[in-house]
């Protein structure tokens, strides 16, 4: 098994990244390969609406999400993390997202093949995880409609406004774990 982990947080050692850490070390106890990438760290741009994506079914834009795409085509999950800024997974998370749309074939079938896993990761600020429920939600049906199947129940860190504050938190960072470890046995 092959899992990779999305670091969608401008913050490397912020929340995301220590919970994306955290969930690769349970899918490598259960004997899979691991790699996150950062969203942030490399050049991505949005949808240029091109259209070529319709000729090969996969985005034919040329970027640092290039070999991410090559990266989950090869995976078998996917974990996707962002903090939730303003009331939605951040711009990083977003131009993702939107490039997902190359997986679409004309028709709107996928591309993206049978069987491949998704978790989601969030942080926030505020102390009630269902505050951003819609949020959440809107990511998974993104996921599943361009072919991704659900795997285990997205984690939601609450009241969590500082960088790396997560590490004190043993039981969210024990939940990641467990994402990871699930992930991994599917």
């Amino acid at each position: 098994m092959k899992v990779i982990g999305l670091v969608g947080s401008p913050r490397k050692n912020g929340n995301i990244d220590v919970l994306l850490q955290k969930a690769m070390e349970g899918a490598e106890a259960q004997g899979s390969t691991t790699a996150i990438y950062y969203l942030n760290e490399d050049n991505i741009c949005g949808c240029q609406a091109c259209g070529g994506c319709k000729t090969i079914g996969r985005c034919v834009v040329e970027d640092g999400l290039s070999e991410i795409f090559s990266a989950i085509d090869a995976a078998d999950s996917v974990i996707i993390g962002s903090p939730i800024y303003f009331g939605r997974f951040t711009a990083q998370t977003a131009l993702f997202m939107d490039r997902l749309f190359g997986y679409l074939k004309p028709d709107f079938s996928s591309s993206l093949g049978k069987g491949k896993k998704y978790s989601l990761i969030f942080t926030q600020n505020q102390s009630d995880s269902g505050t951003y429920t819609n949020t959440i939600n809107a990511a998974a049906q993104q996921l599943e409609f361009i072919g991704f199947e659900s795997g285990p129940k997205p984690l939601v860190g609450t009241g969590l406004p500082n960088a790396g504050m997560v590490r004190d938190n043993k039981q969210l960072l024990q939940d990641a774990y467990n994402i990871g470890k699930e992930l991994a046995h599917q």
